[in-house]
């Protein structure tokens, strides 16, 4: 694989003419097992990072790109997958748009944005990465044809500029090395220099304030986007990162109803590597001490994360049809290398959201945009009133093959909200918990839950023991005064659920989830005391990953005894919305006895007097994809790419 990496995909094709005939046995095989039919992926091999994503004003059709390797299941060969739709339910696959020809990009076409230039003209930019000893990322700009735009506007094949490389990692001041510098934003004009564009990458920067995670700003005055960039400034630096560096920012306004001297906030995400998840950054959007203007958090409103489950690498873009933004993120496989070459695929585009900001709940919300309903098959059930408790309630039996691919609209409400209590002590048996068992097999035996639940522990730390630290990695860490500090500190930030304090190095250390504790003299952990959002998978029966996962989840201010939860299940990938996407969960499930594991029940576990009353909607989801029209371009490339394939895997 080492080796081909150095190959275009064009470069390889006098390879595969010069080969003979591969047999049937070598391609590889769709329909496996744990495969979603309304996930966009390519029929087979690795995908990764969402890239380019594009509403074409002038006759509607929507791009969509991401990072692919034509090859294998495995990560490598890094280009641009096109697919494209009407009207965001059906699809279309396509081809690679970007390959990895030219010397600047040998090693790989990564993450990118497309938008119009200043000329009206659709403009990609993107990292380029060349190997040496380490990578070398640089910035790199590509367009349709003029013949493209002139006619069919298909968006299919991308040129890249002559004056390609448009930013070397050189143009950084103060970069580490030259593979901590890249993931293009869109651009937008620059409120302080009229006439000029900024556009922001993520960049690791050694400077005064020490080694550290930069957004960093570069400007141009040429209205193709082409040419002219200078480095600008840092527009937001933050200090608490355990790698120094994170990924794929996005940077974009939204509406929010609180503010008084306008109608939009400027917001930020990022992708954090330790914990492989996306967070929103809250704050300001100002001119700094030397009148260019700079993003300053706001620490009454702490990050959130976008998703408690591994969504990644999210990219939004703007619908200049419906006049709204819309963002798509990436989730990977739980699976060992093996698994992944086995099933022939790895990784799945997560469902199209929306975002709104929540002025209540001072936080942003990101859910399935509207077209998702047009997916909707059967209705299953529809239930109302039901009272449920501690022996669960089933409403769809096991052995249902539609429910492998289904969505479910479930919401509780319960008499005493007070049984979620900070103050009380619970262990994983006796926490109060309310949710939906999915994937269940007929005696219920085997199941996952998705539920609201308090977390084990209680109000006392637990002193003499320490997280794990074979577990969940850190959020981030720092030197604090006390066992309280970090406690409080713990709470203050929404993305964290757990820390421990070490009394000999006055360290902190915050969780964004709660591994075991282990014994250590001077160290005191504890979890915060509020709801959370919980996928458990303990008797899941699943091949992949079988560790729970969770974020924080407190009843809304404004419904403080009811919530909702909408469920999508696609095959082997779940996301859930609670509250509208208040909080969203993605998870991975790969069960092996398909079919007899597809029941659906609701329970409500500890409750004590109060009761639980519960509706239900369960909805089949048909397939997302187009019915294919086969080509002799297609079944070319096809044959190629499975010869190829088979090449890789000797």
């Amino acid at each position: 694989m080492a080796g081909l990496r150095l190959f275009s995909v064009t470069a390889i094709v006098a390879l595969f003419l010069a080969a003979t005939t591969v047999s049937a046995d070598n391609q590889p095989i769709d329909g496996v097992p744990y495969e979603p039919i309304y996930h966009l992926r390519p029929e087979k091999n690795w995908i990764n990072d969402p890239n380019g994503p594009y509403r074409d004003p002038v006759n509607g059709m929507i791009h969509y790109y991401f990072q692919y390797n034509p090859f294998s299941a495995i990560w490598g060969n890094v280009t641009w997958y096109h697919v494209t739709s009407t009207d965001y339910v059906k699809w279309q696959r396509h081809w690679i748009a970007l390959d990895t020809d030219k010397w600047y990009d040998i090693y790989g076409v990564f993450s990118g944005t497309m938008m119009n230039n200043d000329e009206g003209v659709p403009t990609a930019i993107y990292t380029c990465v060349e190997q040496h000893e380490i990578d070398v990322q640089r910035q790199c700009v590509a367009t349709p044809s003029k013949a493209d735009l002139e006619g069919p506007r298909k968006f299919d094949i991308l040129d890249k500029s002559p004056l390609n490389v448009v930013i070397d990692y050189h143009d950084v001041p103060g970069l580490y090395n030259s593979g901590q510098f890249r993931d293009p934003t869109e651009w937008w004009p620059d409120p302080a220099h009229p006439g000029q564009w900024l556009i922001a990458f993520v960049a690791r920067i050694v400077d005064a304030t020490g080694d550290n995670a930069h957004v960093v700003l570069f400007k141009t005055t040429d209205p193709t986007f082409q040419s002219g960039y200078e480095f600008s400034h840092t527009l937001w630096q933050y200090d608490h990162d355990p790698d120094h560096m994170f990924e794929c920012p996005d940077w974009f306004t939204l509406h929010n109803p609180n503010i008084t001297n306008g109608t939009y906030e400027h917001f930020l995400k990022v992708s954090t590597m330790p914990s492989h998840r996306d967070y929103f950054v809250y704050g300001t959007y100002a001119p700094g001490p030397d009148g260019d203007y700079i993003f300053t958090d706001d620490k009454t409103r702490s990050f959130t994360f976008m998703d408690y489950g591994p969504f990644y690498a999210a990219k939004s873009f703007w619908d200049p049809i419906q006049e709204k933004r819309f963002i798509w993120g990436w989730t990977n496989e739980e699976l060992t290398d093996a698994q992944r070459i086995a099933q022939g695929w790895s990784g799945v585009q997560n469902i199209l959201r929306g975002m709104e900001y929540d002025a209540t709940e001072k936080k942003l919300k990101s859910f399935p945009i509207p077209e998702t309903k047009g997916l909707r098959n059967l209705k299953l059930v529809q239930q109302e009133g039901l009272t449920v408790g501690a022996t669960p309630t089933v409403v769809v039996p096991a052995g249902t093959t539609a429910t492998r691919y289904h969505e479910i609209l479930a919401s509780f409400e319960v008499s005493d909200p007070s049984v979620f209590s900070a103050t009380a002590t619970y262990t994983d048996a006796t926490a109060p918990e309310i949710g939906v068992m999915i994937r269940a097999n007929t005696g219920l035996t085997s199941y996952t839950t998705v539920s609201v639940r308090m977390p084990a522990g209680g109000p006392t730390a637990t002193a003499g023991s320490m997280q794990n630290p074979d577990g969940w990695p850190i959020w981030r860490e720092y030197t604090g005064p006390s066992v309280e500090n970090c406690s409080s500190q713990c709470k203050a930030e929404r993305v964290c659920e757990s820390w421990t304090y070490a009394s000999g190095d006055q360290s902190c250390k915050l969780y964004w989830l709660t591994n075991n504790y282990t014994a250590s003299s001077g160290a005191t952990s504890g979890t915060v005391r509020e709801p959370l959002l919980n996928f458990g998978r303990a008797l899941s029966g699943t091949i992949g990953e079988a560790r729970p996962l969770s974020g924080r989840a407190p009843f809304r201010q404004t419904a403080p005894n009811r919530f909702e939860l909408q469920i999508f299940v696609d095959d082997s990938v779940i996301e859930i919305f609670k509250d509208g996407g208040l909080e969203t969960l993605t998870g991975r499930l790969y069960i092996p006895d398909g079919v007899n594991q597809t029941g659906i029940a609701l329970y409500a576990r500890n409750m004590g007097s109060a009761t639980v009353t519960a509706n239900v909607t369960v909805f089949t989801v048909d397939s997302i994809w187009e019915t294919p029209k086969p080509t002799a371009l297609k079944n070319f490339t096809d044959s190629m790419y499975g010869f190829l394939a088979s090449l890789l895997n000797e």
